[in-house]
């Protein structure tokens, strides 16, 4: 057995066992990241690399450099003399069944089917570290993916300390999912030395790793440095109140973040209420997802407040976090000064039927498109007055058991595709379709470019097809998009088109 096929073998026992390098959170930013990752990947470079020009990494002895003519082409800095052209390899192939030979590893197919697609997805793949660390060195040379989806492979912090070296040789990814990995605190430590200096990752998911409080103070010193992450979500691991206030202290001098997640945590009272806090001073969020935490009474009263003064926010989601109906009053005021907010989610509060007339009573105008009240019962005159509610105010609430927020329609399969994914991604779309709407109205050219920004991964012709199915006209109005009633408009807009002439009968004579 060749001796770098033994020391791949063994490179993840000795990795396990290092400590981890700094212990203080604050006290990363201060180390160079670089430093830190060589660090961390020495021993896996020293057991797998080899003398002479046959290494089992060539990315790290080979860049990209401009010719006088302007293209572009290799070059072996161990050998800066050699004058011969070697073609660039942009998707990384070559390098990956190098590497797979080296680590005696058979190659991942679905990775190397997706290596020049904008997306790469790889979830539910079983690829563990070993694995991850082949794939990373390969991605270090890629240009053509720019949106990474490694959720759910059990990559660990190993497989972390090699996403964040390849993060400092790959500018074009943009987009990371690293959610149910058990990436560890040492991994999530890692991976911010590189996002504190190397700007280029704007959508960023941990959810699902079980990270405490020390990892949110990490974060959070990583975001008071870091102006280019826009998306954060850390939803389901287990932050309590210090997590909260850390990830809150952080975004008191940060307005560049405008999606934040942290639902399924532990946040109570006092972390819920530095966030409200937080919300209340921040001009850069957009959409802000605090579900299934516990703000209690004094967390409340400060997202009381906070929609009160907020001018920035979009969407707010409050369900099952323990709302008293004592804040419904200053809530529903809260909400009829508020002129940005659009929609608003408080399903499965403790809220009685009293409390919601308060609360409407409170709202004599409101820029609200969505009410969200799902698994609050009503009564039936409760519901009916909703339902005059809506009429009078162009506005959409999701009831309770009693009513039900029911869309009993037709619909294409085309329709249907684009309803799902506008339902599940609507805390990202409604921030984009607001920024490009100027008459209350999106063109189909900047309807598609909002479905793409929002994660709609098809390809530009699969997309215009989906579109053309749906027989469009010029326009698809704002208003209808963020109500989720875009399927019964596309509906409509079907039925109204001008029918094709039918087909002219060949004369047989």
């Amino acid at each position: 057995m060749p001796e770098s096929t033994e020391n791949t073998q063994s490179f993840l026992t000795e990795l396990k066992d290092e400590e981890p390098i700094i212990a203080d959170a604050g006290q990363f930013i201060k180390t160079e990241p670089e430093e830190m990752i060589e660090r961390n990947l020495s021993v896996l470079y020293e057991d797998l690399e080899q003398e002479g020009t046959d290494t089992a990494f060539p990315i790290s002895n080979h860049r990209r450099i401009p010719s006088e003519t302007g293209s572009e082409y290799d070059t072996d800095l161990e050998d800066s003399s050699s004058p011969t052209r070697v073609a660039y390899d942009s998707s990384g192939i070559e390098n990956y069944l190098k590497i797979c030979e080296e680590m005696n590893m058979r190659p991942v197919s679905h990775f190397m089917r997706q290596t020049k697609n904008p997306s790469l997805s790889l979830r539910y793949q079983s690829l563990g570290c070993k694995k991850t660390v082949a794939i990373t060195q390969a991605l270090a040379s890629n240009t053509f993916v720019e949106c990474l989806d490694l959720s759910d492979n059990d990559i660990g912090c190993d497989g972390m300390v090699s996403i964040a070296h390849m993060l400092t040789e790959n500018y074009f990814i943009t987009e990371l999912n690293l959610e149910d990995n058990k990436v560890g605190q040492r991994g999530v430590m890692n991976l911010c030395h590189v996002l504190a200096e190397h700007s280029y990752v704007k959508h960023l998911n941990l959810s699902g790793n079980g990270l405490k409080d020390p990892v949110a103070e990490i974060l959070g010193e990583m975001l008071k440095v870091n102006y280019t992450l826009t998306s954060l979500i850390v939803k389901q691991n287990q932050f309590s109140c210090v997590g909260g206030k850390a990830i809150a202290g952080a975004l008191l001098s940060n307005d560049s973040l405008t999606e934040l997640d942290v639902s399924w945590n532990k946040i109570r009272s006092k972390g819920s209420e530095a966030l409200g806090k937080m919300l209340a001073s921040n001009s850069g969020l957009i959409s802000f997802n605090v579900s299934f935490n516990g703000l209690d009474k004094l967390g409340a009263a400060a997202f009381v407040k906070a929609i009160k003064t907020n001018s920035q926010l979009v969407n707010l989601d409050l369900i099952n976090t323990r709302i008293p109906g004592s804040e419904c009053k200053e809530l529903g005021k809260a909400l009829a000064v508020n002129t940005t907010l659009k929609i608003i989610k408080l399903g499965n509060n403790p809220l009685k039927e009293e409390d919601i007339e308060i609360l409407f009573h409170g709202l004599t105008t409101t820029s609200l498109y969505i009410i969200g009240l799902e698994d609050i019962p009503v009564s039936k005159g409760l519901y009916e007055r909703l339902q005059e509610f809506e009429k009078e105010r162009g506005v959409v609430i999701h009831y309770g058991k009693s009513g039900g927020n029911q869309r009993a329609r037709p619909m294409t399969s085309s329709a249907l595709r684009l309803d799902e994914f506008i339902t599940t991604n609507l805390s990202k779309l409604a921030p984009m379709v607001l920024a490009k709407d100027k008459d209350g109205q999106l063109t189909i050219p900047e309807f598609k470019e909002c479905l793409q920004e929002a994660g709609l991964r098809l390809r530009q012709n699969e997309l215009n097809r989906l579109v053309d199915k749906l027989n469009l006209q010029d326009h698809v109005p704002t208003k209808e998009i963020l109500m989720g009633k875009i399927p019964s408009v596309l509906e409509r807009m079907r039925n109204s088109a001008r029918p094709r002439p039918p087909r002219e009968k060949e004369d047989s004579e």
